[in-house]
């Protein structure tokens, strides 16, 4: 290779010939190489050939970037890129494959473009030896060498704010030179909005920020050529104080996979908190140690608890608070206390509050990773679901007029009495009722007066039974009675008679006066009598005191046999 102009530089009479000075560059105990603009191999003298094991001829045209360790590409690339504008650039340590495997070497750098546009000469020193050496018997190189290639960047900044040397991870993960950067503003990395955050820690570290102490704050660094910013956390230490560094050592870590671990983290306790929240169910977490984990707003609805007593995180607090709002306060702490005593057990059941609330309340464990952290309750409010049920339960077994039992309560519990007779061979009676003069009435006075004289009626029978008996309206205007645990035939007559009595007594409706008599069957149960046949001897029973005139109760034996002729 003829490198024109050389010859210039040496005397003519003493200016070697070619051959000469191609030797004299072969001879060169460090690596030389010259590239072009692109990077690609133009010349290399004999050092460098050996060193990465190939021929001149096989070398010329090939990539010299494809040398140069991945992770430090960018670094060599930026030094290329700065060199242009210099006459010598700044040495910088990289790692080159070489034959003998990667070698760290100190690459200094020249433009000529005199050769060619772009072209760059490049002188190569292996330190690896020399490396190994002051790593070995130099701490402070070994310190140099593990700052360089630490994954945070390093900076010394003098008092005033301006970078004095910076580490090669600036490359690695901004982009930037280096050389370039020193005797720059830090503030020249920052975004100019956030400066002031900047300013405020050096502020802060001029008056406060020692070694065990740092200032830390999280600040987006500039890339190069602007284009855009990654986060950063900076620590500030000041050694102003300090011979040898008189100055701020502030290092930089990239914190962009913890942000972005931040925000999905955030974003998915949001969405837990707005789901919480948006949640008809009162929700409570507490951990193994009792202390309340999280509750929704709605739990407070619900429960009524100052929100401040559920922030002090004590659940046997929340518990001596809102225990006497409830039917049964003692046996409600007793079910917290044995469901917390069994970690992996689960709860489901109804609680029953004074003024008339009902909640349904479930317990279940809550875990990671198949360990058991703490427990998870959820309170629903049932309160008009509970209500609706039993009016619906009422309605279904109850008469909407008189608000008696109906036929179908009524059949019901004469069953079920039945039934417990054949194992306790108690006696019952059933007595079966029928106005005698109901339709004269709606007749004469219209079904205003017949329904008020129903009602009339159902009173009287509700004031002579005992709470034990059951009474109900079997349809129009027939009434049914049970009476149970009979001690004596006598109880079921003196009943009937109590119900003759009450039904005589005048009754105003409106401006008339009403009087309606009633007729009353009664039958007594007999070992393997049905309900069925108890219900028809007593309706018999009503219709032999109808055909004697009425107002007047009639006894028919299981059976057909009228045993109580008059009364």
């Amino acid at each position: 290779m003829q490198i024109a102009g050389l010859e210039n530089s040496i005397p003519t009479s003493e200016a070697p010939d070619e051959e000469v000075l191609a030797r004299l560059l072969g001879e060169l105990p460090d690596a030389v190489i010259v590239v072009d603009a692109q990077g690609c191999l133009k010349w290399a003298n004999r050092t460098a050939l050996s060193l990465f094991g190939r021929s001149l001829a096989d070398s010329i045209g090939t990539s010299a970037i494809d040398l140069v360790h991945p992770d430090d590409l960018e670094l060599a690339l930026r030094s290329l890129s700065s060199v242009q504008g210099k006459d010598v650039g700044a040495p910088i340590e990289i790692r080159c494959r070489a034959t003998t495997g990667w070698r760290l070497m100190e690459l200094v750098g020249a433009p000529v473009g005199w050769l060619q546009d772009g072209a760059i000469l490049l002188s190569l020193r292996d330190l690896t030896q020399r490396r190994r050496f002051e790593l070995v018997h130099d701490h402070d190189a070994r310190l140099r060498s593990l700052v360089h290639n630490s994954a945070a960047v390093t900076m010394l900044v003098s008092p005033d704010g301006c970078i004095q040397s910076v580490s090669g991870a600036v490359t690695r993960l901004l982009g930037h030179d280096p050389e370039i950067l020193e005797g720059l503003p830090l503030a020249n990395l920052v975004p100019e909005d956030d400066r002031p955050i900047l300013a405020g820690a050096f502020e802060h570290a001029s008056r406060d920020a020692s070694v065990s102490g740092p200032v830390t704050v999280t600040l987006p660094l500039i890339r190069h050529g602007n284009m855009g910013a990654l986060p950063f956390e900076l620590a500030f230490v000041n050694l102003i104080s300090d011979p040898t560094v008189g100055g701020y050592v502030v290092t930089g870590h990239d914190v962009t996979d913890r942000q972005r671990s931040d925000f999905e983290v955030r974003k998915a306790l949001s969405l837990l908190t707005a789901t919480l929240d948006a949640t008809a169910d009162g929700i409570l977490v507490v951990d193994t140690e009792g202390n309340i984990v999280s509750f929704n707003q709605r739990l407070i609805e619900m429960w009524r608890v100052p929100e401040s007593v559920l922030k002090n995180n004590d659940r046997r607090a929340v518990t001596a608070h809102v225990r006497d709002q409830l039917a049964s306060p003692d046996e409600y702490v007793a079910k917290v206390e044995k469901v917390y005593a069994d970690l992996e057990g689960e709860s489901d059941d109804v609680l029953v509050f004074k003024d008339g609330r009902v909640f349904e309340r479930i317990s279940k464990p809550q875990s990671v990773d198949d360990k058991i952290v703490g427990r998870v309750w959820s309170f629903r409010d049932v309160t008009d679901r509970k209500q609706l049920e039993e009016r619906l339960s009422h309605q279904a077994f109850h008469d909407s007029l008189t608000g008696l039992g109906n036929r179908a309560l009524f059949q019901d519990r004469l069953q079920h009495a039945v039934a417990r007779l054949e194992r306790t061979q108690g006696h019952l009676a059933v007595l079966f009722l029928d106005l005698d003069n109901l339709k004269m009435i709606n007749d004469t006075l219209g079904h205003s007066a017949g329904d008020t004289l129903l009602k009339t009626m159902a009173e009287n029978i509700r004031g002579c039974l005992r709470s034990a008996d059951t009474a109900a309206r079997l349809g129009g205007d027939e009434f049914g009675i049970l009476i149970e645990e009979l001690t004596s035939t006598d109880e079921a007559f003196t009943l009937a008679e109590r119900i003759l009595e009450a039904s005589r007594r005048p009754l105003i409706a409106g401006v008339t006066d009403l009087q309606a008599t009633v007729s009353i069957g009664i039958t007594f149960h007999r070992p393997g009598t049905t309900y069925e046949q108890l219900l028809c001897d007593a309706d018999l029973a009503m219709y032999l005191a109808k055909d004697r005139g009425g107002d007047r109760y009639a006894e028919l034996e299981c059976g057909g046999r009228d045993t109580h002729p008059v009364m």
